[in-house]
């Protein structure tokens, strides 16, 4: 400390140089909405086209599960299988080994390839990235698909130069077929064996190599594949003793498959490009760079319309604007703070040393990879308050040094090194409150993990500036010509000795009050109190998704929902949608995994900016803000829950049958579903009435919207089963299915090159009509002769789920709904529903409770556990300082006695205790402690009446200071939330109201509560 006072020019070098890479690396870290707030996961995906999803579930499936499970690292297996497809993914602890873990699921897939159909391809086995969304890029146009998906195509090459961008998906891609349509009556008009004909073209066509020549000219042999469609028409193809032409049995047609999703932009169908960013990369950089390479690209194309949607960088600007504003606007209510009540030397003193403190966090942040966003804003907001109180400390310290009569280099040594003790401890205590944080576990910890880590950055930063720069500054700046409002502060002081020697002649009553009337106040505030994970927000973004008929195709699908698109359409030039965007084929479930299926959409629609209607925000914030916006879109009035539900009572009277349609407000974070009630039941009637008495229970419940389930009856299973005629005749199982497949199956038979590999795809031009199968003519096994299908086997009818879920190997179905948290919350509702669950629960049924009460119970026990560990180190550390037991207890006693300070800000803000808040209170704990180490380290000494109360005088300057610059700096998020800032208002309510309480506690509490343990008469 001396050491850095005295030698100045190296002091003053070292500080620049902080600023500098300070600078360079807030150009590097990652701009973005969230942290990644997902468990690192591993899918195995497979296909068999045809195969339904309880054959799928028992052949592949079930064995895989069974394989994987037992595994050490894995958390958490959730399987969803559809008709011809599935997905497992597995939730993997962190800090495991990826890659080995890798290489053991691939050998357990391996060890269940002789169950697999030998037609069907090996599951696949990947590690799944984690990917952002970031824009999407629409190109439409008046061209053949063909040509509008090859440039689309062009563009991806383009993009994929950007070393960021994880993925780019084109919607509505696919790979090109030649598609072969039997004519089964040409086939037996011509006497053809069904089944040779089959073989015949599964030899059509070869890619493979066959070898090469080497000498003088090496060769390397392959067929050469025929393009021209006609010659392939024209092609002779034996069968048997036969000799016929490929277009006298069937039909050729050059297309792309069936794509998974079709898309749309405002309406009009387009081509788009999907954009994800990685964990690296700034969101504003790229989408910016992605615009610029799109525009330049679109010059070659003018005949054609290139449009952008979706762009998260804008809400990540948004909410950085906002955060940053916010902090900005507290550090000038500090600067003005300290200049009022000290004077405004020390006012610049202390204020200059907080950019200097965020300096070196930020060349942390970049050195560990972490990113600026949301949460991390939110804890450099949390941490405001508290570097702040570091600075004031010294700085007030350094002020009465000198007031009493010392030169500037001996007050900025002495009033720095004075209070080193009491402000290290004071950080460590604070950190010590915020990092056990770090303990709670799965996604909602790996969510939250960036607050006490930038919280923890940023105090040790604070406590570098406070005894490196500041008493530099200090010696530099401070001095007694300026007036410190000495007269101001000794009517405070005065005011408060009276006070206090009130409480002090009468202790007895007032410890009754602090240590009786205050707790009984907090458990009857507690017991009114309600609980939510997350508070509502406005968004910028409405989601509109729902499913049409089961037997509907992807594109049936494309034309039903125009009506719904309609009602957008009409909106578009008003001052509420901006644009939006429609994905035909898949939508967001309830805990926001993707369900894939043609007869499923979903819109993304855009809101434009909230005008602001509050005079900061209106007028202050503008002026604050390190991103400029686009004024143009700050136009919306409404709210988004507003307009949903607008969009809703529209979509009631256009009487579409679509009964699980819904306008939603997307969540925040990792839970999409405020309720979920997930059910296991064997028997699938009484499964499908549980789930409708569910539904039935929560309609009748206020404020319970967007109820729907996940057991929609997909597809019919046709079952054949072979009778005892077919037996007779010789029919196998796997006779049948191999002579059939050709015909109903749409199977790839061979492949062939035109520019690049065409899958060559085979079914019957009737395969999609029942009647065909029923009379279909199969050949009796050794021999030439034909008979009908029906005669020889029985077919059975069955119902079936469009889509399995499955939880750890357990199949369930799930009922979700969303709530006004305003009229009830979860726990409520979960309480008026839990007789009808009971009762299920008598007759066998099986029900689990997930979405936000299942994350708050094991956030809640988490949190415990946090807050048990760090009143420990807080406690030690203590203990340490004031080589005391005693002392220490009387400290934290202080702790939760401030809780009341939190229950009259929830209930004067109209708030409910949330996921947010009560992370504030643990942090409280470490922040209200400062204050009392403050007090209790000059009291220590204190050996009568008038020398406490003279004492515990001296500490008031600096207690106030520090609660009030702390309060000023959250005070724009206590009073003034806006957009997602809402998310942060709990916490900031929480430590600006407890801290106002605690410094109460602190000034009167405190030394009442230490004279009565030290007897001091």
């Amino acid at each position: 400390m001396k050491f850095f006072i005295k030698n100045s020019v190296l002091t003053h070098t070292i500080f620049f140089f902080l600023i500098v890479l300070a600078t360079l690396s807030y150009s590097r870290i990652s701009k973005e909405l969230f942290p990644p707030s997902t468990l690192d996961k591993i899918m195995i995906t497979g296909f068999y086209s045809g195969a339904s999803s309880d054959n799928l579930n028992k052949i592949a499936v079930t064995p895989i599960e069974d394989g994987i499970k037992n595994y050490a690292e894995v958390v958490n297996i959730e399987s969803t299988i559809l008709n011809g497809s599935f997905s497992i993914v597995a939730d993997i602890k962190p800090g495991s080994d990826m890659n080995t873990l890798l290489s053991d699921f691939k050998s357990e897939v391996s060890n269940i390839r002789s169950n697999l159909p030998s037609d069907m391809t090996e599951p696949s086995v990947t590690i799944v990235k984690k990917a952002f969304p970031l824009i999407t890029v629409t190109i439409a146009g008046d061209i053949d698909k063909f040509t509008l998906l090859d440039i689309a195509d062009k563009l991806k090459q383009k993009l994929l130069v950007l070393k960021d961008l994880s993925k780019i998906q084109i919607d509505g891609d696919g790979d090109k077929e030649l598609k072969i349509s039997l004519n089964s009556g040409k086939i037996e008009a011509l006497g053809l064996n069904k089944a040779l004909v089959i073989n015949a073209l599964s030899s059509l066509s070869s890619i493979l190599p066959i070898g090469k020549i080497e000498g003088v000219n090496q060769y390397y042999i392959s067929m050469k594949n025929i393009k021209n469609i006609d010659n392939i028409k024209n092609m002779m193809i034996k069968i048997g003793d036969n000799v016929v032409r490929l277009k006298d049995i069937a039909t050729l047609k050059y297309d792309i498959q069936t794509p998974s999703t079709l898309g749309k932009f405002n309406g009009v169908r387009d081509v788009s490009l999907t954009i994800k960013k990685g964990e690296t990369g700034d969101s504003i950089a790229l989408t910016k760079q992605i615009r610029k390479l799109t525009h330049k690209f679109a010059q070659n194309y003018p005949n054609l319309t290139f449009g952008f949607s979706m762009d998260t960088s804008v809400w990540v600007k948004n909410r950085l604007n906002t955060v940053v504003s916010n902090i900005l606007f507290g550090l000038i209510l500090v600067f003005f703070a300290m200049w009022i009540f000290i004077n405004k030397r020390i006012s610049f003193v202390v204020t200059i040393g907080i950019p200097t403190s965020f300096a070196i966090a930020i060349i942390f942040l970049d050195y560990l990879d972490f990113s600026l966003n949301l949460l991390s804003m939110l804890g450099a907001l949390i941490a405001l308050g508290m570097i702040v109180d570091e600075a004031i400390v010294v700085a007030e310290n350094i002020q009465r040094h000198l007031e009493m009569g010392k030169d500037k280099v001996a007050a900025a040594i002495d009033g720095a090194k004075e209070v080193f003790v009491p402000v290290l401890a004071s950080a460590m205590t604070t950190i010590f409150a915020f990092l056990p944080l770090l303990m709670i576990e799965g996604e909602i910890g790996v969510f939250l993990k960036i607050i006490p880590i930038m919280i923890t950055i940023l105090i040790l930063s604070s406590v570098l500036e406070a005894f490196i720069f500041l008493p530099l500054h200090a010696k530099e700046t401070l001095s007694l010509k300026e007036s410190s409002k000495d007269k101001m502060w000794k009517k405070i002081n005065n005011f408060y000795k009276k006070i206090l020697f009130l409480l002090l002649k009468f202790k007895w009553i007032s410890l009754i009050f602090f240590l009786v009337i205050i707790p009984a106040l907090i458990v009857v505030g507690f017991k009114h109190s309600k609980f939510q994970l997350f508070p509502d927000f406005d968004t910028t973004q409405i989601y509109v998704k729902g499913s049409v008929e089961s037997n509907n195709t992807i594109y049936d699908t494309f034309k039903a929902i125009t009506p719904i698109e309609n009602v957008l359409k009409e909106k578009l030039d008003g001052n509420d949608i901006k644009s939006f965007t429609t994905i035909v084929g898949m939508k967001l479930n309830g805990k926001s995994n993707i369900d894939t299926a043609e007869n499923n959409f979903h819109i993304f629609v855009d809101l434009y900016d909230r005008k602001p209607t509050d005079f900061y925000n209106k007028y202050i914030a503008p002026l604050l803000i390190p991103i400029s916006s686009n004024s143009d879109d700050v136009r919306r009035e409404k709210s988004a829950k507003e307009i949903a539900k607008a969009l809703q009572s529209e979509y009631k009277k256009l009487g579409i049958n679509i009964p699980d349609l819904s306008v939603e407000i997307p969540k925040t974070g990792m839970v999409k579903s405020d309720i979920v009630i997930q059910l296991t039941e064997k028997k699938q009637a009484k499964l499908i009435k549980d789930l409708k008495r569910i539904k039935k229970e929560l309609s009748k419940i206020k404020g319970v919207h967007s109820i729907y389930d996940d057991a929609e009856l997909g597809a019919k299973l046709l079952k054949i089963k072979i009778n005892k005629y077919g037996q007779k005749l010789g029919f196998t199982q796997n006779y049948i299915a191999s002579n059939l497949r050709g015909y109903f199956g749409d199977v790839e038979i061979a492949k062939t090159i035109n520019d690049k590999v065409v899958k060559i795809k085979l079914k019957d031009i009737n395969k999609d009509k029942v009647a065909f199968i029923k009379n279909f003519r199969i050949t009796i096994p050794n021999t030439n002769q034909e008979i009908m299908l029906n005669k020889v086997v029985n077919f059975v009818i069955e119902n079936n789920f469009k889509k399995l879920n499955k939880y750890n190997g357990v199949l369930a179905k799930s009922v979700y709904a969303n709530l006004d948290k305003k009229i009830i919350t979860t726990n409520e509702v979960y309480k008026k529903i839990n007789p009808l669950l009971e009762q299920l629960r008598k007759e066998g049924v099986k029900i689990d409770i997930g979405g936000a009460k299942k994350v708050s119970k094991g956030f809640m026990k988490d949190l415990k556990y946090s807050a048990i560990v760090a009143i420990i180190f807080i406690f030690l550390t203590l203990v340490a300082m004031f080589n005391s037991v005693l002392l220490p207890f009387v400290v934290i006693s202080v702790i939760p006695l401030s809780l009341l300070g939190v229950i009259i800000g929830n209930f004067i803000m109209g708030m409910n205790f949330t996921m947010i808040g009560m992370i504030g209170v643990v942090g409280l704990a470490g922040i209200v402690v400062n204050d009392g180490i403050i007090m209790i380290e000059f009291l220590k000494d204190a050996k009568n009446l008038e020398d406490l109360m003279n004492k515990a005088s001296l500490r008031v300057r600096p207690i106030l200071l520090t609660s009030i610059t702390t309060i000023l700096g959250l005070a724009t998020l206590i009073f003034y939330p806006f957009g997602q800032s809402v998310i942060l208002q709990p916490l900031a309510i929480v430590i600006g109201f407890g801290l106002a309480f605690s410094t109460l506690l602190n000034l009167f509490y405190l030394p009442l509560f230490y004279a009565i343990i030290r007897r001091i008469k």
